[in-house]
């Protein structure tokens, strides 16, 4: 019989879900939350997104882009710029404010990852970063 406590895809995303939470709250302490810190940190990555780049990159649907990016823009950490070739056109870029925010928290993704792996080796995280690309293309096929 199908047991889902020992199923892959329920174990992985209760593990998933976890550090999500976890990361959450590490940088609500900060006033930032978990999804504004991702945005940032693709924007600080890649200098500009569109609206739906940032959404594919985050894996998010695009009415919660919407949503995030109208909130990051009133928090003044983000700003739209529209493409000097085709105006019609709209870039999410971050401020200033949004640059030296994700500046400051980057040292708090570092101390997650770190956390979370101290008990795991690098043979170890290899062999899982591995696994999840399987998982990945898995996915993809289905």
């Amino acid at each position: 019989m199908f047991d889902l406590d020992s199923c892959v895809c329920f174990i992985t995303n209760k593990v998933s879900k976890m550090m999500a939470d976890e990361f959450n709250d590490r940088l609500m302490k900060h006033g930032v939350t978990r999804v504004q810190w991702i945005a940032m940190y693709y924007l600080l990555k890649h200098g500009r997104l569109s609206q739906k780049e940032l959404g594919e990159k985050m894996s998010i649907k695009e009415s919660t882009v919407v949503r995030l990016i109208d909130r990051m823009e009133k928090e003044e950490y983000i700003g739209r710029k529209k493409d000097d070739k085709d105006r019609r056109i709209s870039y999410i870029i971050l401020t200033k404010k949004g640059k030296n925010r994700i500046e400051g928290l980057l040292v708090e993704g570092q101390r997650m990852s770190e956390d979370f792996s101290k008990e795991i080796s690098s043979e170890e995280i290899v062999t899982f970063n591995r696994v999840l690309e399987k998982f990945m293309t898995a996915c993809k096929k289905t």
